[in-house]
């Protein structure tokens, strides 16, 4: 029986978003001092929960569609050697990791087999059940909600409710930047704020655009951003 075959419980998104808090909480009450953004995910790994990251491209890894993994018999979080370059990607990554440890840690253990690897992925495509808990526990504790409403309320002017994928952009990127969150992508941003409901009526934003990837190197990206980065490459050269 593998990671995917278990049955686990639905979590609802309070419930998540609670468990986040409480996350930062119990950090803040270890490392003595307050917790403002970035959100230290990487000092919450290893220092709180006592995980070693291994960035790897051995083994599962070699495969850029595995981006990260969590062996909780050996206190390992594993992270795919083409993410670590990509800050935000690599710190989701991460989040999602520490998801599956406050989330799932403990129904995982208790129904595994005994031949079972013990190791749970985030993939770039799958997304079941247990993979979006984790993504929506890496969203709120990279992304607090209070945290995220202080930084629009800071701002002069913003354009929030049923709005264009152009302005969500821009609102996340003013957010971003007056709330410190550093370690945290655009696109993840978009998201948080459809979560929220500062976005109405948009779907949620799944990676760069064409122009970017235009004037990107392809290495390090998911699978996806790379296949279509070589059929615009391939089409492009009809052109020059």
């Amino acid at each position: 029986m593998s990671a995917m075959s278990i049955e686990f419980p639905e979590v609802s998104l309070s419930d998540i978003e609670r468990q986040a808090e409480k996350l930062i909480e119990a950090y803040e009450d270890s490392a003595g001092k307050r917790v403002r953004a970035p959100i230290p995910v990487e000092s919450i790994a290893e220092h709180h929960l006592g995980y070693q990251i291994d960035i790897t491209d051995e083994g599962l890894f070699a495969d850029p569609n595995y981006l990260g993994g969590i062996v909780f018999d050996e206190q390992v979080i594993r992270v795919n050697a083409s993410v670590e370059a990509h800050e935000g990607r690599y710190n989701f990554t991460i989040a999602h990791e520490i998801g599956h440890h406050v989330l799932h840690r403990e129904h995982y253990l208790a129904h595994r087999d005994t031949d079972d690897p013990g190791i749970m992925c985030r993939e770039v495509n799958a997304k079941p059940l247990v993979e979006r808990q984790a993504d929506q526990f890496a969203s709120a504790l990279l992304m607090p909600a209070d945290l995220v409403r202080k930084a629009i309320e800071s701002l002069p002017e913003v354009a929030m409710g049923k709005i264009s994928v152009k302005a969500l952009r821009v609102l996340a990127s003013q957010v971003n930047k007056a709330g410190q969150f550093s370690n945290v992508s655009n696109t993840a941003m978009c998201n948080r704020l459809i979560a929220l409901g500062y976005a109405r009526g948009m779907d949620y934003q799944t990676g760069k655009s064409i122009d970017f990837l235009r004037s990107s190197d392809a290495r390090g990206y998911s699978a996806i951003d790379r296949w279509l980065y070589k059929k615009l490459k391939s089409v492009l050269k009809f052109f020059r």
